[in-house]
């Protein structure tokens, strides 16, 4: 598993220009035994790339999974954390929120736990206090996009568990969503290089112009009456010219008169 660029632009307008980029690192750690996975565990990492949002600190954040094969007939996974029995994601910092990067990253998990499609999933527990209002309604289709059902406890679905179900039955995602682009870190690095050679042609191109202004301001300042003429027949030649012409016609009149 390769570490690649996940580019996001706004969900409501994915024509428009980026507004943030991750560095995602897949990373899993298996334990075998006779060639036999008994154990296995799966970090999304994702990590901001360039500045962070105000009052937040740089650094990595993870959405985990595991598969343990002796829970249950067939094995056991998690699909919200390194414990088979529990666990909890959430997405951070708050600011990510609103752009189907959570639901990119679960994408991760769901797909990698397709590979024991016999395994049971962990029901997954929806509490009261995780969301309220349009926050709720976000939650709930965190997981049900994902083919996960769950047994509510009232009509308002603010709370309730996950129902029985295999990783056969989880539904992947087809196709990314229109605001996402996945980009491999070579790529990426690539597009960094030629940004960065472009930046300093302008820089170099403007330090030259600065040069050229600087130089132009010295001799302003030690030829002001020959920077003032130049001014005056610049804006007033064609005067200039009409008036000598003028003045020329009139002396030589007057000469021969």
């Amino acid at each position: 598993m390769k570490p690649y660029i996940l580019i996001v632009r706004p969900r409501t307008a994915p024509d428009s220009k980026p507004i943030i980029k991750l560095l995602i690192n897949p990373q899993e750690k298996t334990i075998t035994n006779n060639g036999v996975v008994e154990q296995a565990y799966m970090k999304v990492y994702y990590r901001i790339v360039g500045p962070v949002p105000y009052g937040h600190r740089k650094q990595t954040y993870n959405f985990p999974a595991c598969y343990v094969r002796d829970c249950g007939e067939n094995g056991r996974i998690c699909l919200t954390g390194s414990d088979p029995f529990g666990g909890a994601v959430y997405l951070e910092p708050d600011s990510l929120l609103g752009n189907r990067i959570g639901s990119f990253l679960m994408n991760q998990i769901v797909q990698w736990a397709t590979k024991w499609p016999d395994a049971e999933i962990n029901p997954i527990k929806l509490l009261p206090h995780q969301g309220h209002g349009e926050n709720r309604l976000r939650r709930n289709r965190f997981y049900e996009q994902f083919g996960i059902t769950f047994d509510y406890d009232d009509k308002k679905h603010s709370s309730g568990i996950g129902r029985y179900m295999r990783a056969n039955s989880l539904v992947p995602w087809k196709t990314l969503p229109a605001n996402l682009t996945v980009i491999s870190l070579e790529d990426f690095l690539d597009e960094q290089e030629d940004s960065l050679l472009h930046t300093d042609r302008d820089l170099l191109a403007t330090r030259r112009r600065n040069k050229d202004l600087n130089i132009e301001l010295r001799n302003i300042v030690q030829h002001p009456i020959l920077f003032a003429g130049k001014i005056i027949w610049a804006t007033r030649a064609n005067s200039i010219i009409c008036m000598t012409i003028l003045a020329f016609f009139l002396f030589y009149y007057w000469y021969k008169g």
